[in-house]
């Protein structure tokens, strides 16, 4: 389906992403449009996986994954890349029903540094990953992510798109 409509915009609320997309994505149920492709966030680059993303956009890019754990018997999720790692930032954040009664899951705003350690240098690539409440109930638990960034950036950091790169001298 071309999705280059004048006026289109794929822009599901945040209970139409716990409830809809990926509470049918866990129960293995089909979707009536292709909209979201499911992608190991880990194995590629911020900048790379506007390639992988079922609909084209400017700025913003949906995925499910897998929720990878770091090690077989922990609790730790696997957030490196290559080049870099995704990093929490802030607290999670409830996502309540459309009705505001009942908590449905949790958001976690991640942002991606290029590099390791100390040396890391932040960018401008935004994942906001949805978690079911309920996905433990689900023999394959998913998540959904919602990437932003800019692909104009020339290094895809802030620090040199802001002009307030730093320098040794």
């Amino acid at each position: 389906m071309n999705y280059n409509y004048l006026g289109y915009r794929f822009r599901p609320t945040e209970d139409e992403i716990i409830t809809y997309f990926l509470e049918n994505k866990m129960r293995g149920n089909a979707f009536p449009v292709h909209a979201i492709n499911t992608v190991n966030i880990c194995a590629f680059e911020p900048w790379q996986l506007p390639e992988q993303a079922a609909i084209e956009d400017d700025e913003e890019w949906y995925f499910f994954s897998e929720h990878n754990k770091k090690y077989a018997n922990s609790a730790r999720t696997e957030r490196t890349t290559r080049a870099g790692h995704w990093k929490v930032t802030g607290k999670d954040r409830q996502i309540w029903d459309k009705h505001g009664k009942e908590v449905i899951g949790v958001k976690k705003n991640l942002v991606f540094y290029k590099g390791r350690g100390s040396k890391a240098v932040k960018t401008s690539w935004v994942i906001h990953e949805y978690h079911s409440n309920n996905a433990s109930a689900y023999q394959k638990p998913y998540v959904l992510s919602y990437l932003k960034g800019n692909l104009n950036e020339k290094d895809y950091s802030r620090a040199a798109s802001s002009g307030h790169a730093t320098s040794g001298s």
